[in-house]
């Protein structure tokens, strides 16, 4: 059965970033542990650059603001920063399965 990236936009996969790039954009990434090189992320777009992926609790560096203000962010990834991508082809994940946490799923570790 032949799969696409493409086939995976809308879903859950897990990323893996080339060594040093977590470190490097850490401050437009966000993940949630960045001694981490894998993250559950949610897959919003594939194009010829890279990919998109979602992050619903993007938050400003403005240290004026308090709390900081969140926005739902799409965060491109060019593919010289991939090591590898996992797709998961007939799985779901449920709001109470690991690692579907709505608040964590922008950038979710995965140790």
């Amino acid at each position: 059965m032949p799969h696409a990236m493409t086939d995976y936009v809308g879903k859950i996969v897990l990323l893996k970033f080339i060594p040093g790039y977590i470190d490097s954009a850490a401050s437009l990434l966000q993940p949630n542990d960045t001694d981490c090189s894998q993250f559950y992320v949610h897959l919003a777009g594939v194009e010829q650059g890279g990919i998109w992926v979602e992050n619903k609790s993007w938050q400003t560096q403005d240290f004026f603001s308090t709390p900081p203000d969140i926005y739902h962010a799409a965060i491109f990834i060019p593919w010289h920063q991939i090591e590898s991508l996992v797709a998961f082809p007939g799985r779901e994940f449920t709001h109470d399965e690991e690692p579907y946490r709505e608040k964590d799923i922008g950038f979710l570790a995965a140790k």
